[in-house]
């Protein structure tokens, strides 16, 4: 899809299109400990919102009977380190746990323009607010956002919800048709052969100069800014590379302590806060991408609150394909990968 043309959009005041819900925890002696699961359970069935970025917003479950809820909304993450200014849709019933909250648009809106409005505020929060300037909706409501008109002047909620269903579509097509390309897990890979590796042995881990946004200026042509996101390749945005900043090499794989994603950078680059890289000179891309989704399969034991810090992750050990003289195989590694980018590049996926 081409690009949207913005130039005919009209400026709107959030809190003239959404107002904030106030939704309380109903159990009078209410303990996250004992009330709360990070797991989906028969009990523990309502979605809770929080400060999390990523799986839209919900780290934790409660009861439905001890939460007010609510659905077809946003939620924004007001806190956090990370996640300040997260925006995320929730079609379905929600609660809320800490540090977000949910605003309902005035008009009768579905999930798909929704999801539209979600992306657009979030660009606007995430560029305003930051851990030390908290998102809070007595400020937020008073930011504007650009959206789509009608004849009317008014929001073109038709437009919103059309164009995220064709993106949808689209979505679907290339996931079916990547699925096809890489085998969609019927055939997988034979590890029974594999050698089991500990990450420190195999590589040193290096903590690079850290950098505070009011240490960087963003620059569209200047070197990525990494930080603990999942997305973007940990990218927050581009920052002008001068004489006082000293940039990390490329060709390593980046990872956030307090939010376990591993990215291949395959450019110089600069860290926020908590970002570590593995040093991976010398091994061609494609099998550090290989690394990366062998490395990925021991986060999950990891999270906010339980870093995967690098004195963690050198004991942690990971299995890797070898060659004759048992030490991991980089070969093989990277002809996997480039096949796999061969069958993508024949394949008409995306449309």
């Amino acid at each position: 899809m081409k690009k949207i043309d913005t130039s005919q959009w009209k400026n709107f005041r959030i809190g003239d299109l959404f107002y904030k819900l106030n939704l309380r925890i109903k159990k009078g002696d209410f303990d996250k400990r004992q009330d709360t699961s990070t797991e989906k359970t028969e009990e523990f069935s309502l979605p809770l919102v929080n400060a999390k970025d990523g799986n839209n917003g919900i780290m934790y479950y409660g009861r439905p009977t001890d939460f007010e809820s609510a659905e077809l909304c946003l939620d924004i993450v007001q806190n956090g380190a990370i996640a300040t200014g997260n925006v995320y849709a929730q079609i379905k019933s929600v609660g809320v746990l800490w540090d977000a909250y949910l605003i309902k648009p005035f008009a009768s809106l579905n999930g798909y323009s929704l999801l539209f409005l979600s992306g657009i505020l979030q660009k606007v929060l995430k560029s305003v607010y930051s851990y030390d300037d908290k998102a809070v909706w007595d400020k937020v409501k008073n930011n504007y956002i650009l959206l789509p008109i009608n004849d009317n002047g008014q929001p073109d909620w038709a437009y919103m919800e059309q164009y995220m269903k064709i993106i949808e579509k689209q979505v679907q097509v290339s996931i079916d048709k990547l699925t096809n390309v890489i085998g969609g897990g019927e055939n997988p890979l034979n590890v029974s052969k594999w050698g089991t590796f500990m990450v420190g042995e195999l590589f040193e881990i290096y903590k690079p100069k850290v950098y505070h946004t009011y240490e960087v200026k963003e620059n569209p042509n200047g070197i990525p800014y990494v930080v603990r996101s999942k997305f973007d390749n940990g990218i927050k945005y581009r920052v002008s590379k001068n004489s006082g900043i000293v940039t990390s090499p490329n060709g390593v794989i980046s990872f956030g302590s307090e939010n376990a994603t591993f990215f291949y950078q395959g450019e110089e680059w600069c860290s926020g806060r908590d970002i570590y890289y593995i040093d991976t000179h010398g091994i061609p891309k494609e099998s550090c991408l290989f690394i990366i989704a062998c490395l990925q399969t021991i986060v999950g034991k990891y999270s906010y609150s339980n870093g995967l810090f690098p004195d963690l992750l050198r004991r942690e050990t990971i299995k890797l394909p070898i060659d004759g003289n048992g030490r991991p195989d980089w070969n093989y590694m990277k002809s996997y990968i480039h096949s796999i980018k061969e069958r993508i590049s024949s394949s008409p996926i995306f449309v």
